[in-house]
């Protein structure tokens, strides 16, 4: 028995009636869970089901298939709401899902060939990238559990009562380190639809809605990107209000700016940054209550070991296998991140090697710093920093309305050293899916931006 369903087990025994799962309309205690899990991993070895993809919004249905096919033995494959038409057909075709689970049941794809995945394969997740392709990244079921664990033995078994599910559970840092952490602690996992808490749609999110449900939950933990918590401290502030029951909220995805990590604390979000990789299961490192550390994004995870190589960490043993297009894994993942690790474990991010200006002074400038700033100005929607031989740094900037961008502009510049500082900067239009600029989790595609910008303005 894998060790996710041994806690679940555990949990029963002691204290069956608490709520394992719920989503607003319903919930399944921890004593009852065991049987839902059968009767669908049932299910899926009468359809003979060998790769299971997931679908739909968040819910209970979503997270008991997914547990059932940890108990058939079935390989899983979470596919992303956001994905357009054509990704979806490509996790389809390449990851050979055989059968698709949701609200209504279980439907056969018609797919009878298996592609080659390495073996131990539990969960493949499929990964965007830059090119907006989605990758397949291969996991067994040991490293995912080391993840939750980590993370509960982290923030303390008995810190929260619940998790309340705000990014979609198709992605693995929501399905890893908040339900399968939730379920390890013995704590009610809360996944309602996502358009009842303001994230219908996950790009144009209601941040008043999100707000008033977070603000509702006690004993509560949350997963949030820093784009979500640049919402919520605007709405915060906007309104005045305040979340008693919140205990902890991970923020992670990407850099996040000082400043923001200082206004959301000042307005009482217990907010702490984390980072992790999809390759090695989600979570790496978190700052937590009593154990965190300015200018970090962390310590590591228990039985997480990590190194610096030329300024590049570098993650030992990580979790996955290995690609779908074949590419093995080995005994040491160089992230692409640039940072540094001190003696007591804690991890500091300064940006992407790949995405390293060299300005025309010979000076190395990570662009993801002066972006985080950029970012962390209400006025700033989106913004791409870039600028190899220029004298410079340069960026593109996506003003909210009536937004004062040279002011902004100047007090971004006076928190850079001289070398690294904005030298020019012009208006963009938005970066967009629809145009190829964002990746379907909305991260930029710097050379379709550029590429754009160079055609405008020839």
């Amino acid at each position: 028995m894998s060790g996710i369903l041994h806690q679940i087990a555990h949990h029963a025994r002691r204290e069956p009636g608490i709520p394992a799962l719920a989503d607003g309309s319903g919930s399944v205690t921890y004593g009852d869970l065991h049987g839902e899990i059968a009767a669908r991993a049932s299910r899926l070895r009468a359809a003979d089901c060998r790769v299971l993809g997931i679908a739909g919004d968040n819910g209970i249905e979503w997270m008991l298939w997914d547990l059932a096919a940890l108990a058939a033995d079935t390989v899983c494959v979470p596919l992303p709401p956001f994905f357009g038409v054509g990704q979806l057909e490509h996790v389809l075709q390449t990851a050979g899902v055989s059968h698709i689970a949701d609200v209504n049941g279980l439907e056969s794809t018609g797919t009878k060939a298996l592609p080659r995945l390495p073996a131990g394969t539990s969960k493949i997740t499929f990964t965007s990238g830059t090119t907006g392709r989605p990758k397949g990244v291969c996991l067994p079921q040991h490293a995912l559990e080391r993840v939750a664990r980590g993370v509960g033995q982290a923030v303390g078994a008995d810190a929260v009562k619940t998790h309340l599910c705000i990014l979609p559970l198709s992605i693995l840092l929501e399905n890893v380190a908040g339900t399968y952490t939730a379920l390890w602690s013995g704590a009610t996992v809360f996944a309602p639809p996502l358009a009842s808490i303001g994230l219908g749609d996950p790009f144009k999110p209601d941040f008043d809605t999100l707000a008033d449900r977070i603000a509702a939950v006690e004993d509560a933990s949350i997963i949030l990107v820093p784009e979500l918590l640049r919402g919520l401290i605007a709405v915060t502030r906007r309104r005045g209000l305040s979340f008693p029951g919140l205990r902890f909220a991970a923020v992670g995805g990407a850099r996040v700016a000082r400043s923001l990590l200082h206004d959301a604390r000042s307005l009482g979000l217990p907010v702490y940054e984390g980072y992790g990789l999809s390759e090695c299961g989600s979570v790496i490192a978190l700052n937590v209550p009593g154990s965190e550390k300015q200018e970090t994004c962390g310590r590591l995870l228990p039985q997480m070991r990590a190194e610096v190589v030329d300024g590049e960490i570098v993650v030992l043993a990580p979790a996955f296998l290995g690609y779908l297009d074949g590419a093995g894994a080995g005994e040491r993942f160089p992230t692409g991140d640039l940072g540094a690790i001190d003696a007591e474990g804690f991890i500091s991010i300064s940006g992407r090697k790949k995405n390293i200006i060299i300005t025309g002074y010979g000076r190395n400038v990570s662009p993801e710093w002066i972006e985080s700033l950029l970012l962390a100005e209400p006025g700033v929607m989106q913004a791409l920093v870039y600028g190899d031989d220029e004298e410079r740094p340069c960026a593109l900037i996506v003003p909210a309305p009536a937004t004062a961008v040279d002011a902004v502009v100047r007090r971004v510049n006076r928190q850079l050293p001289e070398y690294a500082k904005i030298g020019r900067y012009e208006i963009s239009a938005p970066f967009s899916i629809a145009d190829g600029t964002l990746t379907a989790n909305g991260r930029p595609v710097r050379g379709a931006i550029l590429n754009r910008h160079v055609k405008v303005n020839p």
